[in-house]
């Protein structure tokens, strides 16, 4: 095992799986909240450089020294701007980088002007890896990210989950795109791709519960336009107001469409718990003409919380048809 030195101030020993002359390797431990990343390898070579550094590396001040951090097999590069990494410049960010550097200084390099150390940051399965991560979304290609900026996991949040959804879209209109689209889930982002095929796949965000956050971030971001693709479901919790539409925040309280100017008389609405249930009760016919008024209160919703972007409200049915 070693012991490094965090940001925070942590000293945390680290367990070394695998060590050869120059080199280690550890295990990623996910800990209670494991990501795709969680049980790979990750290794790194030290060796003295006196070359030439590669396009792609980073050169980092280590006292009087240098170190040039390499991206090797299993970390991607970055194609598109928009990230905390230049373009062209292996995935390793600025947190990672500089938890390296101060480590190296405490070791003693540094210590003789004009020294280097070439360290090369590997993950063996980084290239499959990748794949089930937003990397090729965000523009960057070959491998995963060297992330981080404490050294230690921590249990994803909701903070950490509107991060990444700013992140994509500032990726995308940093790279030109002009219009952003954000869904719920799968189907109304089939949808959408389907029905708006000029905006580019890494501008159409799903967002989940996250609607509000989402459209602050589209704003930010410099969007002209934006498409919010939902399901009625979501649709009337827009309408009530919810900024995030996860059951356990905000239940669905039909009693509420009485707020929009829909009466159902006979309809036990505090007894229903769904969108679902209210059309088999009503009809379809009856259940879109319920829908009227509660589109137009969502559309003024959403665009409250987009403004100047101009938005566009697509209303979806469980098969990925638009009724609205």
């Amino acid at each position: 095992s070693v012991r490094l030195q965090l940001p925070g101030g942590e000293t945390p020993e680290i367990p070394i799986a695998r060590i050869w002359p120059g080199g280690a390797a550890v295990i990623k431990d996910g800990g209670d909240d494991p990501d795709v990343t969680s049980g790979c390898e990750i290794s790194v070579t030290v060796v003295p450089f006196s070359g030439e550094p590669e396009e792609a590396d980073h050169l980092i001040p280590c006292g009087k020294g240098e170190i040039v951090i390499r991206g090797g097999t299993g970390v991607g590069h970055v194609t598109r701007p928009g990230l905390a990494v230049p373009v062209g410049k292996a995935a390793v960010n600025p947190g990672p980088r500089r938890i390296l550097a101060e480590n190296f200084k405490l070791a003693g390099f540094g210590r003789t002007q004009g020294e280097r150390l070439l360290v090369t940051v590997s993950v063996p399965e980084g290239e499959e890896i990748a794949k089930k991560t937003l990397n090729p979304v965000l523009g960057i290609e070959g491998g995963i990210s060297i992330l981080g900026n404490s050294g230690i996991v921590r249990p994803f949040s909701n903070a950490a989950y509107a991060a990444t959804i700013a992140l994509q879209l500032r990726s995308a209109a940093a790279n030109g795109a002009t219009a952003a689209a954000l869904t719920t889930g799968n189907r109304t982002t089939a949808a959408v791709r389907r029905d708006w095929p000029g905006i580019p796949p890494e501008a159409v965000v799903p967002v989940a519960d996250f609607i509000e956050v989402a459209l602050k971030a589209v704003a930010k971001a410099g969007f002209e336009r934006v498409i919010v693709g939902c399901m009625p479901g979501k649709l009337f919790k827009y309408a009530c107001g919810f900024e995030n539409t996860h059951a356990h925040r905000n239940k669905l309280t039909l009693a509420r469409l009485r707020d929009f100017g829909v009466d159902l008389p006979g309809i036990p609405l505090e007894a229903i718990d769904t969108m679902g249930e209210l059309r088999a009760r009503i009809g379809e016919s009856h259940f879109q003409e319920v829908l009227d008024p509660v589109y137009i209160r969502a559309r003024e919703v959403l665009r409250e919380w987009v403004r100047p972007v101009n938005l566009e409200l697509a209303l979806y049915d469980e098969d990925g048809r638009r009724i609205r």
